[in-house]
């Protein structure tokens, strides 16, 4: 099969904060050196416009903003949509909600500014492209193309593949765009990034620990709350097994960000991060802002909640690994558009370098983690690089003690790392039978498929699935005894269904057009023998202004 080549000095895969960060701050140091015109700059957007897949809360800290623009960053058209104002903190039970007296210090957020991340990025890009950095839209990256060991660039998805696989009329091989350097800032769960991870075993001391945010924004009756305010609450509806919380933004005085993350390692396959949002929703204090109000959009994403000791080593010869990506999210503050922003700044400049050098081995993208090891990245993961293992090990309510004071100390009261399982290894045999009485009235709470809809999802049908069973015989044997199917539950967007009759011809279907590309599945699954790979459709969420 011969495929088109497209020659470019850096590839980077995704159009999230971190590569447009990176791409941007790239141009500007090469055009110091008054060698902008030598190099060519590409990033690669898997959906149909850079956006479309962002997801994030989100209450943004500035200061990666500032580093990277300048102090005037909003004045320039950055897109914000409040200040942080009010901030309060509750501890939910079924029907009440306890304020506490107090804000816990990684939640304070001061100085903070509330965003729809999607509409930020859509600037970024504006500022990079007006610098002469190529932005590809709905290019999917398929594969890498690596020799020995050397990423030397990457395969764009194959078009015009018939269900079965095969090549139709109008098949096109993807091209291979070959660079020289290739920088994997995907998000969380990146498809190339797990498989560059698992082919150099690059993963860090821990696996990653995930937990699934599912996220709406409503349209509110005025009155009832001010624009910049700020909720979180813990509790209620999670067991004190399993790691989570909620929030709630105001975007505007009758417009919120709302949502719930449910972790993936609580142990018990019947959890259902969606229908535990949904059930949040009902609780008095949330039901009672939300009365009359209208959902705009939704959606669904994984968050790579393992902090430092989850870090896969992010460099190596041709390639850097960037933002969440790289685990660089701080889960105890809830935030990672600062690190996944300071992480681009980083690696721009390691890349600028190493262009000039002529020189794109390990050793010298090795200077990109020397310079996250002297940066205020690394000083605040190092401060809570045991948090989400404290919550595994206590529980949610002894665990936020123990992470607090450890945070209280600055991160000394343990030792250099604690061990975490991955999620699909947490998960426990024997609990099948799950609670299925949740009914969503379609209104305050509604099902998935209404969420699908609202997530703007959309999948050509006629093409390969891009969700891969490696042996599809194992869930309705071996999974449906030991865990009682649990994809039917964690997967937001109802793609997995086991259909037929028990005993004769049941089976899974997957219903991957409904897929809003969270990578849960990737993620949960206890076999670990789903994998997500990039559809050749371009499709997916709708997720801008969400």
């Amino acid at each position: 099969m011969e495929r088109e080549v497209m020659p470019v000095d850096v590839v980077l895969v995704g159009a999230g904060p971190a590569n447009l960060a990176c791409a941007y701050r790239l141009k500007k140091l090469l055009a110091e050196k008054g060698r902008a015109d030598d190099f060519q700059i590409m990033v690669l957007e898997k959906g149909r416009e850079v956006g479309d897949h962002i997801l994030s809360g989100a209450i943004m800290d500035p200061k990666a903003m500032v580093e990277l623009y300048g102090a005037d960053w909003r004045a320039q058209g950055c897109p914000v949509d409040a200040d942080v104002g009010k901030e309060e903190v509750f501890t939910f039970t079924k029907d009440a909600a306890k304020k506490l007296p107090f804000l816990p210090p990684t939640l304070k957020n001061h100085g903070c500014v509330i965003v729809t991340l999607s509409q930020v990025v859509r600037w970024m890009k504006d500022q990079a492209e007006a610098l002469g950095v190529t932005i590809a839209e709905g290019m999917p990256a398929a594969d890498l193309v690596i020799n020995g060991g050397h990423v030397m660039g990457v395969r764009l998805v194959d078009r015009g593949r018939a269900p079965d696989g095969s090549e139709e009329s109008g098949f096109e091989p993807g091209a291979e765009v070959q660079a020289t350097i290739t920088v994997l800032g995907e998000g969380s769960r990146g498809s190339l990034t797990k498989k560059l991870v698992d082919g150099l075993q690059l993963q860090g001391p821990n696996p990653q620990v995930y937990g699934t945010g599912v996220k709406e924004v409503w349209e509110i009756p005025a009155g009832r709350i001010q624009k910049g305010t700020v909720y979180h609450s813990a509790g209620w509806p999670l067991p004190n097994t399993t790691y989570g919380g909620s929030w709630i933004y105001a975007i505007s005085d009758t417009k919120l960000s709302i949502g719930f993350v449910t972790a993936l390692d609580g142990g018990n396959p019947g959890t259902d991060p969606y229908e535990i949002m949904q059930t949040w929703k009902s609780h008095p204090f949330v039901a009672a802002l939300l009365a009359g109000g209208t959902i705009l959009k939704s959606g669904s994403k994984t968050v790579p909640e393992g902090g430092y000791w989850s870090r896969p080593k992010s460099h190596g010869n041709g390639f850097l690994i960037i933002g969440d990506s790289g685990s660089l999210l701080n889960i105890a503050r809830l935030k990672g558009i600062h690190t996944a922003i300071k992480s681009g700044i980083l690696a721009a400049e390691t890349i600028a370098e190493a262009l000039l050098a002529g020189d794109a081995t390990e050793r010298m993208l090795a200077k990109y983690e020397e310079r996250v090891q002297a940066s205020w990245i690394k000083e605040e993961l190092w401060r809570v690089r045991n948090w989400r293992q404290a919550f595994s090990r206590h529980g949610f309510g002894r665990g936020k003690f123990v992470a607090g004071l450890a945070w209280a100390l600055g991160g000394k009261i343990f030792a250099d790392r604690l061990p975490i399982h991955a999620d699909h290894e947490a998960m426990h045999k024997g609990q099948a039978s799950a609670d299925r009485s949740f009914k969503p009235d379609g209104k305050l709470t509604i099902d998935k498929l209404s969420g699908v809809f609202n997530a703007g999802s959309v999948h050509e049908e006629h093409q390969p699935s891009h969700l891969l069973v490696a042996d599809p015989s194992v869930c309705a044997s071996k999974c449906a005894t030991e865990f009682g199917n649990p994809c039917e539950r964690f997967c937001p967007a109802a793609v997995y269904e086991m259909v037929g009759t028990i005993g004769k011809d049941r089976r899974l279907q997957i219903n991957f057009s409904n897929c809003v590309h969270c990578k849960t599945c990737d993620v949960a699954d206890p076999y670990s023998i789903i994998t997500w790979t990039v559809p050749q459709d371009n499709g997916g969420p709708r997720y801008l202004g969400l």
